[in-house]
């Protein structure tokens, strides 16, 4: 994966358009999972959280850049039934696992440079409020080389 935004971005997509079961992808900041209308999603998706970027430089050859983010996986439940919402916490608990185990599986694959299981927790997320979602939310980090070479045409002096 070449480490820019865009590209980071496009591996999440295609990640979750490959799965069989995840309708849809979202991209945005926290803020967006907690308020506004979502109507218009199709469920169960992937919503990938804004990255941010921290940046290594061992031996000023190859700088590294890791980003770190957030993966959430929603379904829409009935608000009233419990079954169904049951239902989902199962479902979506699945489909966040089976995300887990494909970037697990192009870690292998030298996709990336670095990605780790450890520490990895996934967290309920229940807004019952909006369209009725239910899901699971995990933090990661993901490690590649970043294109940070310096351009002479990019500045005036």
């Amino acid at each position: 994966m070449n480490n820019t935004l865009p590209d980071f971005i496009a591996y999440f997509r295609a990640l979750a358009n490959e799965h069989v079961a995840l309708k849809d992808f979202v991209l945005g900041p926290t803020q967006r999972i907690i308020a506004g209308s979502r109507n218009a999603l199709t469920y169960p998706l992937l919503w990938l959280e804004l990255p941010s970027l921290a940046l290594l430089d061992k031996d000023s050859t190859a700088p590294v850049g890791q980003r770190h983010a957030a993966l959430v996986v929603l379904d829409s439940a009935s608000v009233t039934n419990y079954a169904d919402q049951d239902a989902k916490w199962s479902s979506t608990e699945a489909l966040a696992l089976d995300v887990l185990s494909r970037m697990r599986q192009d870690y292998k694959e030298r996709k990336f440079l670095g990605f780790e299981l450890a520490g990895t927790v996934l967290e309920a997320v229940a807004t019952l409020t909006v369209a009725g979602e239910i899901g699971w939310r995990f933090e990661f980090s993901l490690s590649d080389f970043v294109p940070l070479k310096y351009d002479v045409t990019r500045w005036s002096k």
